[in-house]
């Protein structure tokens, strides 16, 4: 088939002669290279944009300007995880979520240039921002060294979140980020459980950017790799490919399958006596058994009291064994991870009459919210976790009223918890300043956790963020800003398609119990 199109990579930038944006051309560029490169499905995932773009302020935006200028130019780009559709008719209502291709005609019509030859593959790698391979050492010590020190440095930017590369003001990078560092760390791994260890953390870096089939995908590579070279002595690579595919599934509100995942787990030797002798294997089974157990109790008004009171019970049971287990191999990251959890769901259970009385619920949760919160500053966060931050705001404003569409002036007088109550209700605790943990207010803790949001100091993944905007929106208009409510309200239901229906459902029920003006 003879080239149709011309697409120039140097300045100035053009595709069949007409001037091309730069953002628009960087991803056709990287979804010709996909497909001609032979990667499975030619697939381009949102993480990848997000990662390259870092500051774009709407990558939905970013992604509707760049189909427009390739329907300009002629070139019908797809979406979706399946490659083969005829992207003529595709919905566009899930476009924005990725991930992209083009179907293999489309490749074949484009020739990628640089001052008017072909690119080499090295060329179009650097107009895409890609770090070119390290070249191997003759020595292999060494290159053991730089394979741990890469690995290391990852695995800090994965437990620091720092997941993508950040960029300063002129557009150079400054640092790689957890997502690159284990690309970098697979490019010198030196064995197949070293390749093993790079997927899992890319895996894990996939999970925490919400782009659950990129991990899938990682997941199926780590299986093959441990299928060819073994699992190793401890078994642990092979348990932690299982927990994170529990974990993945649990995040595509699968239940059943991640259910099925752990209780195979169980089951099977040697699996089951990584999980009774691994501690962080054993952390991340109870703590994901207890989150299954704790939405099985909340899920609904069954008649089954009885059965929702045992699962509520289950859940606070393989939550305290999770927090043995993150003590017993010394993580405060893992330990905060569960006392949040715990304080969470005894405050729920309270409010669905399964556990304790709601009055003394309140306390308890808050007890175990400023455990979590001191725990995240003993690993070294400098501020409120984004987790806490939205569990204390919602058991502030708990025992308001939940009324349907209520005027503005009966919402505003509403009374959720201040700061100063929960330090009364919560008490003294040994070794623990909870009056420096909290905030002066909950509208100025929600307005600081979105603007270091917005100014790439943190990166939230997509349920934080709806809950982060959900509290916003309910503390402003509290408040009396409803500007600044209404905004959040409008950004909270642009981002909503992207939940599961279980999670979307909570958010819109929550949205009904806002002022109509607002909601």
């Amino acid at each position: 088939m003879s080239i149709a199109l011309t697409v120039e990579l140097a300045v100035p930038q053009t595709v069949g002669g007409q001037r091309a944006a730069h953002q628009s051309l960087w991803l056709l560029a990287r979804l010709c290279q996909a497909r001609q490169g032979g990667e499975p499905g030619g697939l381009v995932r949102l993480a990848e944009l997000r990662q390259q773009f870092p500051a774009a302020r709407s990558l939905r935006m970013l992604v509707s300007r760049a189909y427009r200028d390739f329907a300009r130019w002629g070139i019908r780009a797809g979406w979706g995880d399946d490659s083969s559709r005829d992207p003529r008719f595709l919905n566009p209502d899930g476009r924005s979520q990725g991930p992209f291709w083009l179907p293999q005609a489309e490749a074949e019509r484009l020739c990628l240039m640089v001052e008017g030859r072909q690119a080499t593959p090295g060329e179009v790698a650097d107009f895409l921002g890609q770090s070119r391979p390290v070249a191997p050492s003759a020595r292999s010590a060494e290159q053991g060294v730089e394979f741990w020190l890469t690995l290391a440095a990852a695995q800090q930017d994965l437990r620091q979140g720092r997941l993508l590369a950040v960029l300063d003001a002129s557009g150079g990078r400054q640092e790689r980020g957890a997502l690159a560092g284990f690309k970098a760390a697979s490019g010198l791994a030196g064995n197949g459980l070293q390749q093993a260890l790079a997927a899992l953390g890319e895996a894990s870096a996939w999970r925490r950017l919400d782009d659950l089939g990129a991990a899938r995908q990682l997941l199926a590579q780590l299986r093959r790799t441990l299928k060819n070279d073994g699992a190793g002595e401890s078994g642990y690579l092979d348990a932690m490919e299982h927990i994170l595919s529990a974990w993945v599934a649990w995040g595509q509100r699968e239940a059943e399958q991640a259910e099925a995942i752990l209780r195979e787990m169980r089951q099977v030797e040697p699996r089951a006596s990584v999980v009774r002798h691994h501690p962080r294997i054993r952390f991340e089974w109870y703590n994901l058994a207890a989150l299954i157990a704790r939405a099985r109790a909340l899920a609904g008004q069954g008649p089954d009291l009885v059965l929702r009171k045992q699962m509520a019970q289950q859940a606070l049971d393989h939550f305290a064994r999770a927090l043995e287990a993150a003590f017993e191999f010394g993580s405060f990251d893992a330990a905060q991870q569960v006392a949040a959890n715990t304080g969470m769901a005894i405050w729920l259970f309270a409010e669905e009459g399964l556990c304790g009385e709601p009055q003394t619920a309140s306390p308890a949760a808050m007890r175990w919210l400023l455990l979590s919160e001191w725990l995240c500053r003993c690993a070294g966060s400098g501020a409120l976790s984004a987790w806490n931050a939205i569990y204390l705001m919602r058991i502030a404003r708990g025992h308001c009223p939940r009324t349907e569409s209520p005027s503005l002036a009966a919402f505003r007088s509403y009374q959720p918890l201040v700061p100063e109550t929960i330090l009364a209700q919560a008490g003294q605790l040994p070794w623990l300043d909870a009056q420096a943990l909290l905030p002066v207010s909950w509208l100025a803790l929600a307005e600081s956790l979105l603007a270091a949001q917005q100014e790439n100091r943190a990166r939230y993944s997509l349920l934080q963020r709806c809950g982060l905007r959900l509290e916003h929106a309910w503390y402003a208009l509290h408040g009396g800003a409803v500007a600044a409510a209404q905004a959040s309200v409008q950004q909270l239901q642009r981002e909503l398609d992207g939940l599961p229906a279980s999670d979307r459902a909570y958010f819109c029920e929550a949205l009904s119990r806002l002022p109509t003006r607002c909601a």
